[in-house]
C-alpha cells in the first residue's frame, strides 16, 4: 500500500488510502487531527520527546493509531514497543 509520510521537528503528515493524519507537537502536548474511515476529529496526548511517539510506535499506520489510541494516548514510551496488528 502506498502512503505519504512527511516529518519535520514539530509536524507530521500521513496520507494513506484509509485517511489523513496531521500532528503538531508542542513542549508538553501533541495534537492529532484525524480524517479517516474510523475517526474524524482532534485528539491530544502528552509529548513523548525524546522517546518514540504514538505515530512511530504504530509504524506510521493510521488504522493502528486509531485502534490503539486508548492505550497509547496517556503513556510515555521509554523504548520501542510492539503492538498487535
Amino acid at each position: 500500500m502506498r502512503k505519504l509520510i512527511y516529518e519535520q521537528t514539530m509536524f507530521k503528515l500521513l496520507i494513506e488510502k484509509t485517511g489523513i493524519l496531521f500532528a503538531v507537537t508542542t513542549k508538553s502536548r501533541a495534537y492529532f487531527f484525524f480524517a479517516c474511515t474510523k475517526l474524524l476529529g482532534i485528539r491530544t496526548a502528552p509529548t513523548t520527546d525524546p522517546y518514540p511517539g504514538i505515530v512511530e510506535v504504530c509504524g506510521y499506520d493510521i488504522p493502528r493509531i486509531v485502534k490503539n489510541w486508548g492505550t497509547l494516548s496517556n503513556i510515555k514510551f521509554t523504548k520501542k514497543i510492539k503492538l498487535a496488528k
